[in-house]
């Protein structure tokens, strides 16, 4: 697929984060629905008005650096070639499972938290402790990793 057409959210790597800025894309004409496809800027509709994916930076405790996407609202993941590892789950308390994996992943690369991570493009800054997820009050809660 051309960087230049729509491509799906769950197909962007790492490779298209660092080489293009990319925002959320829908027209009706072509059936592309908002929030699961986006545009590169090299595309006519990209918009740095429209909510962006951008490539954040992972920096943890032990000075490591891992690369992946936010989400231009909360969510920051950490992207693999066949995984992504979130760190906000919205109004979701995370699943045992779930925290598990992510530990072991974070385990198994030596990724020591907290983990203090930037988006490229907006600069948001944000620093994880642990998963983060809404209670029912709104108040956000932390699970220690």
């Amino acid at each position: 697929m051309s960087t230049n057409k729509p491509k799906l959210i769950e197909d962007l790597t790492l490779d298209d984060l660092m080489a293009h800025r990319w925002c959320f894309y829908q027209t009706d004409d072509e059936d592309f629905d908002d929030f699961e496809y986006v545009v590169p800027d090299s595309h006519s509709a990209f918009s740095a008005d429209i909510v962006e994916l951008e490539l954040a930076e992972f920096t943890f405790a032990n000075g490591k650096v891992a690369y992946g996407i936010y989400d231009g609202w909360e969510s920051f993941n950490i992207m693999t070639e066949d995984q992504w590892y979130s760190f906000w789950y919205g109004v979701d308390q995370p699943e045992a499972a779930e925290i598990e994996r992510i530990a072991s992943f974070l385990s198994s690369n030596d990724y020591q938290l907290p983990v203090k991570v930037s988006a490229k493009w907006s600069k948001t800054i944000k620093e994880y402790n642990g998963l983060q997820y809404m209670a029912g009050d709104e108040s956000i809660v932390e699970v220690a990793l």
